[in-house]
């Protein structure tokens, strides 16, 4: 099924440093989102691959037992599934976010996020 909508009309739901605007395929998630400036998400792994892009801002992670690395806007990476990573919001922070498989636990009913589509 082909779908066409904007971001900020994509269903959203609260993080703990934020907000994130998703979109669910059947082979993938995307997540469009916006992190604060001194939050933090704690280290934490998952099976799905993530790939991500940092669009504007500035943070510090930690991917595996590697060094923390700082990254600037523009920087893309990549985390295998089942690596423990974290990160530290140095200022705002745009960001894309690619998972696969899609990452049914972040959404309503699961257990990282708050769904706002029935705030409204």
């Amino acid at each position: 099924m082909v779908t066409f909508s904007k971001v900020e009309d994509l269903p959203a739901h609260k993080v703990p440093s934020g907000l994130m605007h998703r979109l669910i395929g059947d082979k993938l998630t995307v997540m469009w989102g916006h992190r604060g400036k001194g939050s933090q998400t704690a280290r934490h792994s998952h099976p799905h691959e993530q790939i991500a892009w940092l669009v504007s801002g500035r943070l510090d992670c930690r991917i595996g037992d590697g060094p923390v690395q700082s990254l600037e806007a523009g920087t893309t990476f990549l985390i295998p599934g089942g690596v423990e990573h974290e990160f530290w919001y140095r200022e705002d922070c745009e960001i894309v976010e690619i998972f696969s498989p899609p990452r049914h636990d972040l959404f309503p009913g699961g257990k990282h996020a708050q769904d706002l589509s029935q705030d409204s």
